[in-house]
């Protein structure tokens, strides 16, 4: 019984290193996570290349040890961050640090 609580609790520590790019969309060109920093930019989509890119907006999430996450990543929150009616431009961005300790995921919408 021992021995299936520490596989339990291992197992959960180390889901905590690679939590945060579960969803994450990286581009073509962006780094794989990094074990002591990972700052990143990638998942670029541009949705109406007609709308001018005047206003930004952001919403985050975050998570700490893959235990305790918190944070909405919703385009529609960033949206309303930003004061943005007309989508130009969705991208997300992502920092960790320390195998995963704490991570931070953002969507960042730019529009008008």
């Amino acid at each position: 019984m021992k021995g299936v609580v520490m596989v339990v609790v291992a197992a959960a520590f180390l889901s905590g290193c690679t939590g945060a790019m579960v969803g994450f969309q990286p581009s073509v060109f962006t780094a794989g996570p990094g074990f002591i920093v990972t700052d990143v930019q990638g998942g670029s989509l541009i949705v109406d290349n007609r709308a001018s890119m005047t206003k930004t907006g952001k919403s985050c999430s975050s998570e700490v040890l893959g235990l305790v996450a918190t944070g909405d990543t919703r385009v529609e929150t960033a949206m309303l961050q930003g004061g943005i009616t007309k989508v130009a431009h969705v991208q997300q961005s992502l920092r960790s640090y320390v195998f995963g300790i704490y991570a931070e995921v953002c969507t960042i919408v730019r529009g008008e």
